[in-house]
């Protein structure tokens, strides 16, 4: 997981407000600097790094809610629903790769954490959970992609509405 940013120019002596708002913006640009996972599907590691950032700049927002612009609780509904849909995308990550890692034998299981927590993994799975397990891999597949589409349709709507200028605006006034 990507290490949170240290935000600078905090100064205990100011008020609450300013440097809940330094930290707000920090946060922001760790969200955006993740932004190119929202055009491609097949990113799951900036993906889950992008649901991070989403996940530290809304926990940073609703911690300081008494402080900062009333106008920021509109974002945390979007960033709510932004971390919703990439934490579907991470979860069937995982699992399609341990049905792949299953199907495709003991060797790209062993001294994994997958054959840690699930040690039934690395015994090779009969014939027809073999099969069953390729329909269900297909069908996550599927799955992941309609979910990945519909993130991807929410990030280009909050883009076209400039949602990363308006916080700005609001964290800066």
């Amino acid at each position: 997981m990507a290490k949170a940013q240290s935000v600078r120019g905090l100064d205990p002596c100011a008020p609450a407000s300013r440097n809940a708002c330094l930290i707000a913006l920090q946060r922001l640009e760790e969200l955006y600097s993740w932004s190119q996972a929202a055009d491609n599907p097949q990113d799951t590691v900036h993906q889950h790094h992008l649901r991070i950032a989403i996940k530290r700049l809304r926990y940073t927002l609703e911690l300081f809610a008494e402080v900062l612009p009333a106008g920021c609780q509109a974002a945390l509904t979007e960033l709510e629903r932004l971390q919703e849909e990439l934490g579907k995308l991470h979860d069937q990550d995982v699992l399609i790769a341990l049905i792949e890692g299953t199907l495709s034998g003991r060797q790209a299981l062993e001294g994994s954490a997958e054959a840690i927590v699930f040690p039934d993994l690395l015994e090779e799975p009969p014939s027809m959970v073999q099969v069953g397990l390729s329909h269900l891999l297909q069908r996550l597949l599927q799955e992941r992609e309609r979910h990945f589409l519909a993130f991807r349709q929410h990030w280009q709507e909050l883009e076209a509405r400039h949602f990363r200028q308006e916080l700005q605006a609001l964290l800066q006034s």
